[in-house]
């Protein structure tokens, strides 16, 4: 679930980046800003969808990516008007989707240490 909500995220986020570099071509006033907004958005969005890739193999280090991207970019949003507090909320949403019980045996069973000590156990018994 928290996957798939991380999905949707990435998607909103680079949806919002495309917005920013639109709106700098029609604007001709702090176009920079928003192209350099843009393209951090889009980064951020493709930085996420890879590391959704990585979580669904169950790689520990996606989910601290996101939950890094989720804090470090969803609590400024929540101070940014009504269009982007619903970014930030859904990012920081997201975030908490990554530590819930689910989340912490979804990788409790792909933990490669747990696998290994849980087969020689299991050798030691009947060996």
């Amino acid at each position: 679930m928290a996957a798939a909500a991380w999905l949707v995220a990435a998607v909103l986020v680079a949806t919002a980046g495309v917005s920013f570099i639109v709106s700098a071509s029609t604007q001709h006033q702090d176009s920079t800003g928003l192209i350099m907004l843009g393209i951090l958005a889009l980064a951020l969005a493709l930085l996420s969808a890879y590391s959704v890739l990585r979580l669904w193999s169950g790689k520990r280090s996606a989910r601290e990516t996101l939950g890094s991207i989720g804090v470090i970019a969803g609590v400024p949003l929540l101070f940014r008007g009504p269009a982007l507090v619903a970014v930030g909320l859904l990012l920081l949403a997201c975030t908490v989707l990554l530590w819930l019980p689910a989340s912490n045996r979804f990788f409790q069973l792909r933990d490669p240490r747990k696998r290994r000590s849980r087969g020689g156990s299991k050798g030691l018994r009947q060996g």
